[in-house]
C-alpha cells in the first residue's frame, strides 16, 4: 500500500493540472467569443503599422518601473538585497502568467524566504506581498478616479471602477490600522490563547503574528510615505507605457485615456479567472477604451500590444531569474 503522505503530492499536482486546464480553457473561450465581435483585419493592419520607436520607449518605461519595484519592496523588507528583490518580483510575475489562481504570489513568497534572513518565512513574505498589492490598488484606484473625471465613459463602467477603487481604499485603511495596532492585536491573540488553550488558538496566534511581521516595517510614517510615493512613480511609468503604446498606433492618444487604459487592464487581472489575465484583459480593456471614444479595432490593438508586451517581458525575465538563481533546489521544509 502506498503511504498517504506519498499520495498527497500527487493529489495536489493533479488539482493544479485541473486548475491550469480550466484557466486555459476559459481564456481560450473568452478570446474566441470576444474576437468574433471585432474586425480582426483592421486590428491586424493597426498592429502592423505600429511605430517601433514608441514601442522601444515603452519597453524602457516598463523596465524602469520594474527596477523601482525592486527598490520599493526593500522599504519594508530590508533583509533582501536589491538584486534578490528584483529577481523574486519578476519570478512572481512569471508565476502569475503561467500558473492558475495567481499562484505566482505563493511562488514569490517561497523564493523570497530562501533569500531573506532565516527568521523571515513564507507567511511573512506573503503578507508583505499583500501589502504591496494593496498599495498598488490604492494608487491605481486614485488614477482611475482621475481618469473617469476627465474621460467620458458609460455610467455603468464608471461605477465599476469606482467600486474597485473604494474597495482598495478600505483595504488600505485595514493595512494602516493593522500596522498601527499590531501590538494590541498580538496581545489579544495571546490572551485568547490563554483563555481558550488549544491547537486552533495557537495556530491563529502564530499565523497572525507571522502575517504582522511582514507588514510591521510600514508602521513608521516615513516608510509608509516612501512606499506610497514609490508606488505612484511605478504606476506613473506604467501609465507612460500605455501612453506610448497608444501613440504607436494612434496619434490621437491622450494622457487621460492612457490613465483609463492603465487602470482597466490592471484591475482586470484582479479576479484570477485565467492565466496572466489572458482574455479578461482583452475583454475589459477595449470595452472602456471604446466607451471613451477609441475605435474598436484600435482599442483591441492597443490592449493586445500592451498585454502581450508585459506578458512576454515578465515571463521571459522571470524564467531566466528562476532557472538561473537556484530557486528550484529550495527545500519546502521551512514552515509557513
Amino acid at each position: 500500500m502506498i503511504p498517504s503522505e506519498q499520495l498527497a503530492p500527487s493529489r495536489g499536482t493533479g488539482k493544479r493540472f485541473v486548475q491550469f486546464g480550466v484557466s486555459l480553457a476559459l481564456a481560450v473561450l473568452i478570446l474566441y467569443v470576444l474576437l468574433r465581435h471585432f474586425d480582426l483585419h483592421r486590428t491586424g493592419e493597426s498592429l502592423r503599422k505600429a511605430h517601433p520607436g514608441m514601442l522601444i520607449m515603452g519597453l524602457v518605461f516598463m523596465t524602469a518601473a520594474d527596477l523601482i519595484r525592486g527598490w520599493r519592496w526593500r522599504i519594508w523588507q530590508g533583509s533582501l538585497s536589491y538584486w534578490n528583490s528584483l529577481r523574486v518580483i519578476q519570478i512572481g510575475f512569471m508565476g502569475n502568467n503561467i500558473l492558475p489562481a495567481r499562484l505566482g504570489e505563493i511562488l514569490r513568497a517561497h523564493c523570497a524566504s530562501a533569500k531573506a534572513n532565516k527568521h523571515w518565512g513564507r507567511t511573512a513574505a506573503l503578507s508583505s506581498i499583500a501589502a504591496e498589492r494593496i498599495l498598488d490598488g490604492l494608487v491605481l484606484g486614485a488614477f482611475g478616479l482621475v481618469a473617469i473625471s476627465l474621460v467620458r465613459v458609460d455610467h455603468r463602467l464608471q461605477w465599476g471602477l469606482f467600486s474597485v477603487s473604494l474597495f482598495f481604499a478600505g483595504l488600505t485603511l485595514g493595512l494602516v490600522l493593522s500596522v498601527r495596532h499590531q501590538e494590541r492585536i498580538r496581545r489579544l491573540l495571546y490572551g485568547a490563547n490563554q483563555r481558550f488553550p488549544g491547537r486552533l488558538t495557537v495556530f491563529a496566534r502564530d499565523k497572525v503574528s507571522l502575517l504582522l511581521d511582514g507588514i510591521v516595517p510600514l508602521a513608521t510614517l516615513p516608510r509608509m510615505v516612501a512606499a506610497i510615493a514609490a508606488t505612484v512613480v511605478i504606476w506613473g511609468l506604467e501609465g507612460a507605457v500605455c501612453y506610448v503604446v497608444g501613440r504607436a498606433l494612434w496619434d490621437g492618444m491622450r494622457i487621460q485615456t492612457a490613465l483609463l487604459f492603465l487602470v482597466v487592464v490592471n484591475f482586470a487581472t484582479l479576479v484570477p479567472l485565467t492565466l496572466g489575465g489572458i482574455g479578461s484583459v482583452e475583454a475589459a480593456g477595449p470595452l472602456y477604451l471604446i466607451s471613451s471614444g477609441v475605435s474598436p479595432p484600435l482599442a483591441l490593438a492597443m490592449v493586445l500590444l500592451q498585454h502581450a508586451g508585459r506578458y512576454l517581458f515578465t515571463t521571459i525575465t522571470g524564467a531566466i531569474f528562476y532557472l538561473g538563481g537556484n530557486f528550484r533546489s529550495r527545500p519546502v521544509a521551512k514552515a509557513w
